[in-house]
């Protein structure tokens, strides 16, 4: 169980001892284990069922949420070291203040990479320097051997580079604007014919990418805050797959989503690596990262304190320990 899930127990403990109902609101299956007694499953506003928790499998709940069967979705499979030959991204002695120093990995070809650390080791700080939002003191990055400029993400993006920010609503979307607009936003160069914008092929483009991935909307040009949270983070994800980058960059990509984007979410990371991608995977959901990642890079203090592979790394718990240093 994650340091959230034993949090969350203990104080659920305490109010029930006080004679507190606590209705507890939650797709974390290990919390919903740990604190409740009764469970009811809501889809599409509609009540499903109400029962025992000790009733029903994992399986039944992740059934009634997402309304189909989400089979393996956090089951690591390994796949063919050859499609990993290539190292794709080099980056050499990031320095950028506090948060970053000193960082050297290599990302090969077809290859994803996972990095964990506590809040504040450095992990988000290091996705912003390698997409150019924030500033190298020193250190440099290279594409296929290339050394590349990413001194802002307009560079950054034309060197092959993307980034899922962390906030999805404050840094992914402009929330007031259209889902169309939003998923064309990185796209508007390849639209325009000298100063106008290719209006029907823009809308071409937008349909294309709601169908490919599975976002839910009537409406393409509903705006996007009226979304649920799984769908606002398909269309961060949309639209910058939409670039066509080498090296994709997620930042907390399951965050605040159900279980079945979830499972969606991990089995586009894993189709973007079978087609030859770089993709790297910040996470804090460990089961999520360990389903996906070939390697775990450990960050601690802005520096990297262990290059894990996925095989030395038997269970949650593991990755834990090796994240606190223990």
């Amino acid at each position: 169980m994650n340091t959230r899930a034993r949090t969350f127990a203990a104080a659920a403990v305490a109010l029930l001892s006080c004679g507190i109902i606590i209705i507890y609101i939650s797709h974390r299956m290990d919390e919903v284990y740990r604190i409740a007694d009764r469970i009811t499953i809501l889809r599409d506003g509609r009540r499903l069922l109400t029962e025992p928790l000790g009733a029903l499998s994992t399986e039944q709940i992740v059934e009634g949420i997402v309304g189909r069967a989400v089979d393996g979705a956090l089951t690591y499979r390994e796949r063919t070291p050859a499609a990993r030959s290539e190292v794709l991204l080099d980056a050499r002695g990031l320095t950028a203040g506090t948060r970053v120093r000193d960082v050297s990995f290599q990302l090969n070809a077809g290859e994803i990479l996972g990095i964990a650390g506590l809040m504040g080791s450095g992990r988000t700080e290091l996705a912003r320097c390698l997409f150019g939002v924030d500033p190298l003191d020193s250190g440099e990055v290279r594409i296929r051997g290339r050394r590349v400029d990413i001194t802002n993400p307009r560079k950054a993006i034309r060197a092959g580079l993307a980034l899922i920010p962390e906030d999805r609503r404050a840094q992914g979307l402009v929330l007031e604007h259209s889902v169309r607009s939003n998923l064309l936003l990185p796209l508007l160069p390849s639209l325009r014919h000298g100063l106008v914008i290719d209006d029907r092929a823009g809308s071409a483009l937008a349909d294309s990418l709601i169908e490919r991935f599975g976002i839910k909307v009537a409406d393409r040009n509903r705006p996007v805050r009226l979304l649920s949270g799984g769908n606002q983070q398909k269309v961060v994800i949309a639209k910058w797959l939409g670039t066509q980058p080498n090296v994709l960059i997620l930042d907390e990509p399951t965050a605040g989503v159900d279980i079945g984007t979830k499972s969606e979410i991990l089995e586009v990371i894993r189709q973007l690596a079978d087609d030859g991608k770089g993709v790297i995977v910040i996470s804090s959901e460990y089961p999520e990262l360990l389903a996906v990642s070939d390697r775990v890079l450990v960050l601690r203090d802005g520096r990297i304190a262990r290059d894990l592979p996925r095989h030395d790394i038997p269970d949650e718990e593991s990755l834990q320990l090796a994240v606190q240093g223990v």
